[in-house]
């Protein structure tokens, strides 16, 4: 499959990747070079900004790779008022809700399973955060999802892909991936809401920037 791959994708004019991480994998795998091409996600055009609420969000799968749980093993680590809400499904939700169990958190989360457009539209708007640490990811919607809602993003050091877009301190935190790290970084968005919405704000300013039109002029250059 490499070789086909190779082959195949050698004869093409130009190479583009949704991301540098997807890029890389190209490079590492094929030896081939590919232009990061970003595109905004499907709920671009209908994600508002609404007040930064008492919790935080976590949105998309529930597999390991996401690393749900990292997220509740640092809620456990941060002050009582506040709560995560977890949109989304997959193969590792009851594991994550046993550890939610075990840490004594388990009244503070909320398992929404998959959720419709205009319900995870709310919960962006009402957010006072997006937690997305997964691991190596190619591209991640959810950031850019977050930023258009004008919520700020905190992510890990080897996400990948949201670390693209997510810059320490400016639009969100991006933390070693371990619970109390953030747990720290939460804590410090709760303490200071006003600093949430200026990172949220920078974030906006980051992903407005990605269009369709701007794919098109790539592709046909």
């Amino acid at each position: 499959l490499i070789r086909l791959d190779t082959e195949m994708l050698g004869e093409c004019r130009a190479l583009f990747a949704n991301a540098r991480n997807t890029a890389a994998r190209l490079a590492k795998f094929n030896g081939l070079s590919a232009t990061a091409l970003y595109h905004p996600p499907r709920l671009a055009s209908r994600l508002t900004a609404g007040p930064y609420g008492d919790y935080v969000l976590s949105a998309g799968r529930i597999e390991s790779v996401k690393r749900v749980d990292l997220i509740v093993r640092a809620l456990a680590k941060t002050s009582a008022g506040l709560r995560l809400i977890v949109a989304g499904d997959g193969t590792q939700r009851e594991n994550v809700e046993r550890e939610a169990r075990s840490l004594g958190v388990s009244d503070r989360v909320t398992f929404l399973g998959s959720v419709q457009d205009d319900d995870l539209i709310e919960l962006y708007a009402g957010a006072l955060a997006v937690i997305y640490p997964p691991y190596d990811e190619d591209f991640g919607y959810v950031t850019l999802e977050s930023f258009l809602a004008r919520k700020p993003v905190v992510t890990c050091t080897d996400s990948g892909g949201p670390n693209e877009f997510v810059v320490d301190g400016t639009n969100g935190y991006v933390c070693e991936p371990a619970p109390q790290a953030l747990a720290d970084a939460i804590e410090r968005l709760s303490d200071n809401k006003s600093r949430a919405a200026a990172l949220g704000d920078a974030g906006h300013a980051v992903a407005q920037r990605i269009t369709w039109d701007g794919v098109i002029e790539a592709l046909v250059a």
